[in-house]
């Protein structure tokens, strides 16, 4: 009928932030609030807050499930890998940033971690500089000027802020779960970076305070873990089995080229671990020597550090 209305069905459009941050929890309740306030207080491009909570006994879930962010609350503690997939699952931004909950983060950190990726077009993780780590490579006692793009196989920066586009993340298979608690997924992610070759980018504009490692200090058995975990790595990467996936931006012959170098990295790597337990060893049956003179003038002092020596030079 002339001059009737007909209802005009409005359609909201979804807008993908530019930012996902992941924050992994197991406990640590005081310390994933500095961390979230942190990220809300200092972020500035559009963005959401994962937040992943793997069976906190201590009000963690609670406090997670009563923000307004969007949240994963596991019935049992899934380890890091896969905690991090579950957030990565839930991610709608254009990159994904996977959080450790015991880091703060400074004023204008995502606009330069972004500029990153647009000036290293090749970039498949951007990492901020961070005052603690396992391995020094991106630990500074303050902030730089620079970019600096990682040797491949070389410099092994730890993961405890890794940034990455998340459609590649995805493609390549997110954190590899094979690996228990929180060691050696890391380095995994990196080797299977550079083998399609990608780059690792260090952004020394960016300082990240870390607690380092507040999560796992109550762990009696964190040292027999990252043993484990370290030569489930070796054997992978060594092995070839199982094959890293190969993204469609990489060549089958520079894959190929790729997995070679990653090989004679892990061999590297495998001397490296071979000669520091020797070297352990050797040190420990100083200690017991030591211990055993009573006070006595401990004449194998020298052949002990020869030992060590001759260990170190034969690798």
């Amino acid at each position: 009928m002339p001059g009737t209305m007909c209802p005009t069905r409005i359609h909201s459009v979804f807008v993908a932030p530019e930012l996902s941050m992941i924050v992994l929890a197991h406990n640590g309740r005081e310390i994933t609030q500095r961390c979230v306030d942190s990220l809300e207080r200092s972020t500035g491009p559009t963005h959401e807050i994962v937040l992943v909570d793997n069976a906190s006994t201590d009000g963690t879930a609670e406090w997670i499930s009563q923000t307004s962010h969007r949240s994963v609350l596991n019935d049992r503690n899934l380890g890091f890998a896969a905690g991090m997939n579950c957030g990565l699952a839930k991610a709608t931004g254009t990159f994904v940033v996977f959080v450790n909950n015991d880091t703060v983060f400074p004023e204008h950190w995502a606009e330069s971690v972004l500029e990153a990726f647009e000036r290293v077009p090749t970039a498949a993780i951007v990492a901020p500089a961070v005052t603690k780590a396992g391995n020094p490579a991106t630990v500074r006692s303050e902030p730089g000027s620079e970019l600096i793009v990682f040797e491949p196989f070389g410099h092994l920066p730890s993961g405890v802020v890794y940034a990455m586009p998340t459609g590649l993340c995805r493609r390549l298979g997110g954190w590899n779960e094979d690996y228990l608690v929180a060691t050696g997924e890391d380095l995994d992610l990196l080797w299977t970076v550079w083998v399609n070759g990608f780059d690792v980018v260090l952004d020394e504009r960016v300082l990240v305070e870390h607690l380092s490692e507040a999560t796992r200090k109550s762990r009696s058995d964190m040292e027999a873990i990252r043993v484990r975990n370290l030569e489930q790595f070796l054997d992978r990467w060594i092995t070839g089995d199982p094959a890293p996936p190969r993204m469609e931006e990489c060549e089958p012959s520079a894959f190929e080229s790729n997995r070679r170098h990653a090989a004679a990295g892990a061999i590297w790597l495998r001397r490296l671990v071979d000669a520091r337990s020797a070297a352990d060893e050797t040190i420990e049956s100083l200690r017991r020597e030591l211990t055993t003179s009573r006070g006595s003038r401990p004449t194998s002092v020298l052949p002990s550090w020869r030992r060590i020596w001759s260990v170190l030079r034969k690798q």
